[in-house]
């Protein structure tokens, strides 16, 4: 794989769909992921933030090949990833990674941390005393130190756990990791620690960032660009900071709505956000049961407009 390309990772219509009710004369299906594109340089974070169901950690699974996909392409340092040579694969499972939303879960409570954080190494073949020097460092890299290296998952907190999960994730040094909902079963005082984890990582380590969630407060934190999800749609994508100083579809400026103020005082004036439902329309726009300024126009599906370098899928904008 090209090291020196621009783009760590570039994903090109992809789609995916479940089959969610089979008749003897019927299949219905759920699209959860549909003719989604992005990219993600090196050492950048791209954010995916959407109500739960939205289809964000669908991608993830996608981009790992964990799952397989329906349509699309999916490209990692300027090659196919479903056209990787046995050598090649062997490399892009050790330069990706993943971290995932409950560490209670995902976390083997029969392992010690040292062999939890070990497992990856194991796996890719390495010696045992450079297993041993690596799980060190990758612990001590995610904000921990060789005295919990001995604990199991039980022994830990919450967030001590998910640096656990984030030593793992790291130990053999990927350029990419899928973040998928990480600070979601923590404390708000214990968020703030691994979110500040994750940009001590990408800007010591050069990681890039998946960043998936719900919260798009989180989200503004972490990320260079944001993609905003609904249904399995983009609604929005473009740089953070321009998305959350003047957001465009309806659907963003709702997820920020939505978000309590940063001062108590603030909430006098917190104004309700409107629940519209109606009847979904075939080939509408995928947003409009839900839009506050949906008109007769909505009825039929918009294009992606670009402005001020963001896409957005709406006639509006």
């Amino acid at each position: 794989m090209d090291s020196h390309s621009p783009t760590l990772l570039k994903v090109e219509n992809l789609s995916k769909k479940f089959l969610v009710k089979k008749s003897l004369f019927k299949k219905e299906y759920f699209k959860a992921v549909d003719n989604v594109s992005f990219s993600i340089e090196h050492n950048h974070v791209l954010g995916i933030v959407g109500e739960s169901g939205s289809g964000k950690s669908t991608i993830g699974r996608l981009v790992l090949k964990l799952i397989e996909k329906d349509e699309g392409k999916i490209y990692f340092e300027g090659k196919d990833v479903y056209k990787f040579s046995a050598e090649e694969e062997k490399l892009f499972r050790k330069e990706t990674s993943v971290v995932f939303q409950d560490p209670r879960t995902s976390l083997n409570p029969r392992f010690k941390v040292f062999q939890i954080v070990e497992e990856p190494l194991i796996v890719h073949g390495f010696n045992k005393k450079e297993r041993e020097k690596k799980v060190v460092e990758a612990v001590e890299d995610a904000g921990l130190d060789s005295s919990f290296l001995d604990r199991y998952p039980s022994d830990l907190s919450g967030g001590q756990r998910q640096r656990v999960a984030i030593a793992r994730a790291v130990v053999l040094k990927p350029k990419l990791i899928i973040a998928d909902e990480p600070t979601s079963a923590l404390d708000v005082s214990v968020q703030l620690q691994i979110i500040n984890l994750i940009k001590r990582l990408k800007k010591e380590k050069g990681i890039s960032f998946l960043f998936i969630s719900h919260d798009l407060n989180v989200v503004g934190m972490l990320s260079d660009r944001i993609l905003v999800l609904y249904r399995g749609k983009v609604m929005e994508k473009g740089d953070a900071r321009s998305i959350l100083k003047n957001p465009l579809h309806p659907y963003t400026k709702i997820l920020l709505e939505s978000l309590p103020p940063d001062h108590p005082k603030r909430r006098k004036n917190l104004s309700s956000i409107p629940e519209i439902y109606r009847e979904e329309i075939k080939g509408s726009c995928v947003f409009y049961s839900r839009c506050p300024k949906a008109t007769e126009e909505c009825k039929k599906e918009p294009a992606y407009r670009i402005t001020d370098s963001r896409e957005v899928y709406c006639h509006f904008v």
